[in-house]
C-alpha cells in the first residue's frame, strides 16, 4: 500500500475538496478577478459562503447558538449535539427561552482535537 501524498493528514474528504476548490478559486482570481467575484457572489447566493475565505476573529468565551457554533467549525448541528452527548462540549441553557448556547472556545477545542486524532490515525 502506498502512502497517501496529501500534505494535510487530518483532512477528511470534505476538507480535501474545499482545499482543491480554493486552489482553483485562487488561480481564477489571478487570471480574471471580475469573473471570480461574479462566481463568488453566485456561491454566496446559493448559501455557499465558505468558498470565499474570510478572516474571523472570535472571543473564546462568546456564547453561540447551535447553528452558529456548528457553522464556526463546519459541522452539522447533529454532530454538535453528539459531542454534547459524549461529554466533549458543554451546553448552557438560557432560562428565558431554553435555547442551548455553546461556548465558542469549547467548540473550537473539540474540532481541533478531532482533527489531531484524524492526523494521528492517518500517520499510522
Amino acid at each position: 500500500m502506498t502512502a497517501d501524498p496529501w500534505p494535510w493528514p487530518a483532512d477528511n474528504q470534505l476538507d480535501r475538496a474545499r482545499r482543491i476548490a480554493q486552489s482553483y478559486r485562487e488561480a481564477l482570481l489571478e487570471l480574471d478577478a471580475a469573473r471570480c467575484m461574479d462566481l463568488d457572489e453566485r456561491a454566496r447566493a446559493l448559501g455557499q459562503g465558505w468558498v470565499v475565505p474570510e478572516l474571523v476573529t472570535i472571543d473564546e468565551n462568546e456564547m453561540l447558538s447551535a447553528t452558529a457554533a456548528a457553522a464556526l467549525v463546519g459541522v452539522n448541528r447533529s454532530t454538535l449535539y453528539r459531542w454534547v452527548e459524549a461529554g466533549h462540549v458543554s451546553v448552557v441553557y438560557r432560562t428565558n427561552k431554553q435555547r442551548p448556547l455553546f461556548r465558542a472556545g469549547d467548540v473550537l477545542a473539540r474540532a481541533a482535537a478531532q482533527r489531531r486524532r484524524r492526523a494521528q490515525r492517518a500517520q499510522r
